[in-house]
């Protein structure tokens, strides 16, 4: 972004510095006026076109920094090309070399090169915003795919550990119970042989007795 900016920068000194060369044995308020009036109108012609451009291009926040940097880039461009050319007729003109005719001559091809050159712009930058649109959606999707995987992904970890909860507490419940049953057999088992060995031993008193 730096180095766009610094482009501009020296894209618009560049034609601000041809312009001032251009208009000889001129004041310096003379250059200065005539350098206003010419970057005001390349500015307003720039900005018309871009909005007829993109009139039916949906403007986000990337779009209007785009905008800008793209509208003052093009300015000193569109200068540049124009201004210099007709601010050298315009001094002749001034100092007599030629008459009002030949200017106007001379400004209405000027204008006709601007024009076509607008007419280019203009379908560039048609292109610039629907490149970026589409950029801006492609990466909203993406961004949208992937919330909804991570999502996915966390409902699914969800589920795991619930399942796994569950299966755990079902096995520990079926562990302990199993545990319960086979200490109340034992128990069981130990009256049963107890009762056993009581009997026999008084079954065995009785017959001792009775001999």
């Amino acid at each position: 972004m730096l180095i766009i900016i610094l482009f501009i920068l020296i894209l618009n000194i560049v034609s601000i510095l041809l312009m001032y060369r251009s208009l000889t044995d001129r004041t310096p308020k003379e250059k200065l006026i005539f350098i206003a009036i010419g970057i005001a109108i390349m500015y307003m012609l720039t900005s018309v076109v871009y909005w007829i451009s993109t009139r039916n291009v949906e403007m986000t926040e990337v779009s209007d920094v785009g905008k800008d940097l793209i509208i003052f880039l093009f300015v000193p461009i569109n200068g540049i090309i124009v201004l210099p050319l007709f601010a050298r007729s315009f001094c002749k003109f001034k100092d007599g070399g030629i008459n009002g005719t030949v200017l106007r001559n001379r400004g209405v091809v000027l204008g006709v090169i601007l024009f076509i050159l607008l007419i280019i712009e203009c379908v560039y930058f048609e292109n610039i915003q629907n490149q970026v649109v589409k950029m801006i959606t492609n990466k909203n999707s993406q961004v949208e795919q992937e919330t909804a995987n991570q999502l996915e992904a966390e409902q699914s970890n969800i589920i795991t550990n619930d399942t796994t909860d569950n299966v755990n507490q079902i096995t520990n419940t079926l562990e302990s119970n199993g545990n319960n049953i086979t200490v109340n057999e034992i128990d069981e088992n130990t009256e049963t042989n107890t009762s056993n060995v009581v009997n026999d031993v008084i079954v065995n008193d009785t017959a001792n007795v009775t001999e």
